[in-house]
């Protein structure tokens, strides 16, 4: 369970399909990218190990596609690695749509979970879009998997960012660390931050054994 922007849940049907495509997808980069530094788009999930990226993927993964009893706190460190796989779901948008492949494979993953949730919403929108065409809107529903236009891509996959993220905090930590910690706190209280927000450490893993069997209970996750 997660305290989403959409209330305390699991995620599910064709959203919890796209995210688990996702989620393994970097699951997959981060083992091949153990000596690589500056991989990830988001800085804050770049700047850890590949060991503390295996453990928070474990934890995002448990907590938003298992039953869990307890939730776990909101904190940068997790909404970042959420950020990130949502990202990574726009990387492989992208690299569909550059390679020509015939196959739509992460666009129609993305479609389905927009017509999910957002059907009603967004066919108004694509039929607003359509009347409104001739001035470039491109914020509508494309009408198949097969659109080649990265933006309309990259905005629904942030509308489903949106259902699970309450913002995007995790992009203001560099700032708060540069201002006096008087200051800082009085911005977290504004801004309705919590104390440990940016505070709250990355869980580690400490030997290969553990490496191991973090990835071992994600492939059971996953499959």
């Amino acid at each position: 369970m997660w305290h989403t922007s959409e209330g305390d849940r699991l995620l599910e049907g064709a959203e919890a399909r796209l995210f688990k495509a996702g989620l393994t997808r970097l699951v997959e980069q981060v083992k091949e990218d153990v000596r690589i530094e500056n991989s990830y788009t988001i800085a804050l999930f770049d700047e850890l190990t590949w060991s503390q990226r295996l453990a928070v993927l474990e934890s995002v993964a448990t907590h938003l596609l298992t039953q869990t009893a307890r939730m776990p706190d909101l904190t940068a460190v997790n909404e970042a690695t959420i950020g990130t796989v949502f990202d990574h779901i726009s990387f492989e948008i992208d690299m569909e749509i550059e390679n020509r492949s015939s196959r739509e494979v992460w666009r129609q993953l993305t479609l389905d979970a927009c017509y999910e949730y957002f059907g009603d919403e967004l066919q108004n929108r694509d039929e607003a879009g359509r009347e409104d065409s001739a001035a470039g809107d491109t914020d509508y529903l494309p009408e198949s998997a097969s659109c080649g236009q990265p933006d309309r891509w990259h905005e629904l996959v942030q509308s489903l960012a949106d259902r699970i993220l309450w913002d995007r905090d995790y992009e203001l930590m560099g700032e708060f660390l540069d201002e006096p910690p008087e200051k800082a706190a009085m911005l977290r209280q504004i801004m309705g931050i919590g104390d440990d927000y940016f505070s709250a450490a990355a869980v580690d893993l400490h030997s290969d054994q553990e490496a191991g069997e973090t990835l071992r209970r994600l492939a059971g996750i996953l499959q």
